[in-house]
């Protein structure tokens, strides 16, 4: 969800930001090089939402978008 907000600039819902962590860290083979994600969202209420992005931690390395 963090990712999503601070580089898609989208408040996803779980399930949404679930699909594209599994995409960005390998776990769905994708053989054409094309890949659909949906990011549903906004299925959180703001102090949750604040609360889950100002304590996340962050990656090292870039991601892969």
């Amino acid at each position: 969800m963090t990712f999503v907000f601070r580089h898609l600039k989208v408040v996803a819902g779980h399930s949404g930001a679930c699909a594209l962590a599994a995409v960005l860290g390998g776990h769905i083979s994708h053989e054409s090089g094309m890949i659909g994600v949906v990011i549903s969202g906004g299925g959180v209420d703001w102090p949750t939402f604040h609360r889950l992005i100002s304590h996340s931690t962050h990656r090292r390395e870039p991601a892969r978008v």
